[in-house]
């Protein structure tokens, strides 16, 4: 699951998940609970999400391998947050060769940065996070202008790509999702 942060990619993993049964990653959400238990990874990263940087590729990709070895993501996963990288997406076409796995479809949910930057906003009202400050939010549309926006090439031109327009309501971004994966061979 691609996409500027704000685009629901969360919102949609969550659905996935619940429709058809199987894990939703949400790095950030890991990242987020170690913070809160305070483990060594949590404090590690604490002042890198806080400040809106992205977290090493070498820390992220090792979480994802941790998460993929575990038995519930068999029958399927669906990863929110990873990969946000070249080196990442590289890093994970790698991993799934060793491990023998494979993926079917990447969904790039796009949205402009303005409504990416107002759904933040509301959020940080909403949930109190402090992740959420203005400078954090612009920074990471940048770093996601910089650094992710290229993965939509790198996986359409391996035939993966799926755009969805974010900027609809949730009931009918889903019903897009439904559809492509309707599509997808089992």
């Amino acid at each position: 699951m691609l996409g500027p942060q704000g685009a629901g990619k969360g919102t949609q993993a969550k659905r996935i998940s619940a429709e058809y049964g199987i894990p939703h990653i949400a790095t950030g959400d890991m990242l987020r609970t170690a913070i809160t238990a305070g483990t060594e990874l949590g404090r590690q990263v604490e002042p890198i999400v806080n400040a809106g940087k992205l977290v090493s590729d070498e820390l992220m990709i090792e979480l994802i391998r941790e998460r993929l070895a575990q038995a519930d993501t068999e029958p399927g996963f669906i990863l929110d947050g990873f990969p946000r990288t070249t080196r990442q997406a590289e890093a994970l076409d790698e991993m799934f060769s060793d491990i023998g796995r494979t993926f079917s479809v990447v969904f790039a949910l796009q949205i402009p940065d303005e409504v990416a930057f107002e759904r933040l906003r509301r959020r940080a009202q909403l949930e109190g996070r402090a992740d959420d400050t203005d400078e954090a939010i612009q920074r990471r549309l940048e770093n996601y202008h910089r650094e992710t926006e290229p993965l939509s090439e790198y996986y359409r031109t391996r035939g993966h790509l799926v755009p969805i327009r974010g900027d609809r309501s949730e009931n009918e971004v889903f019903a897009d999702i439904q559809q492509a994966l309707e599509q997808v061979p089992v």
